[in-house]
């Protein structure tokens, strides 16, 4: 029997609509000042209800705004390769911690490991990263881009033990057993 080796993959979730995450702060603010008041004094008009509708109708333009970067662990070798392309510089402590240049290698690093890019209903989207990644990751901010390389750093440099979920454990069992 021969084994394949489908190596890891991860998904980050990207937002291309940046002004939606201050209007869900300031519509979930105003929730919940208003769930506060309406708790404190039963007889006033519950406009509560009114601002979860609002707050959930921006989640609903996020997803919509929303992409999703498939983001697969390279080949050991090709890691190995970048790894050693890119040495640590000095007088950098990160950099001396990882054993590579952070920065410059996963410039090269997350391009190659994004494989594929979906719309928020789950359909492809024509993306050439070859292309396109470079100016898409020159509009980020750094926490945004961040996501990016925490993913490619996973797939690429992270544990890879068998997951356990405690909580998907307890709710099959049966309920004498728990």
């Amino acid at each position: 029997m021969a084994l394949v080796v489908k190596r890891p993959e991860t998904r980050v979730l990207f937002c291309l609509d940046g002004d939606l995450k201050a209007a869900h702060e300031a519509a979930e603010a105003e929730f919940n000042a208003a769930r506060s008041q309406s708790l404190a004094d039963a007889r006033l008009n519950d406009p509560a209800k009114d601002l979860a509708k609002k707050v959930n109708d921006i989640e609903e333009e996020m997803k919509a705004a929303t992409v999703s970067f498939l983001v697969r662990g390279m080949k050991r070798g090709d890691w190995n390769d970048l790894v050693a392309a890119h040495a640590p510089r000095e007088d950098n402590a990160l950099d001396k911690s990882y054993g590579f240049n952070v920065e410059a290698l996963m410039k090269a690093a997350v391009p190659k490991s994004i494989a594929g890019v979906e719309n928020h209903a789950g359909e492809a989207l024509d993306f050439s990263v070859a292309d396109e990644w470079d100016a898409l990751a020159d509009d980020m901010t750094d926490s945004q881009y961040e996501d990016f390389v925490l993913a490619t750093l996973r797939v690429n440099k992270g544990r890879n033990e068998v997951p356990f979920s405690l909580s998907a454990f307890r709710m099959i069992q049966p309920s004498d057993q728990t």
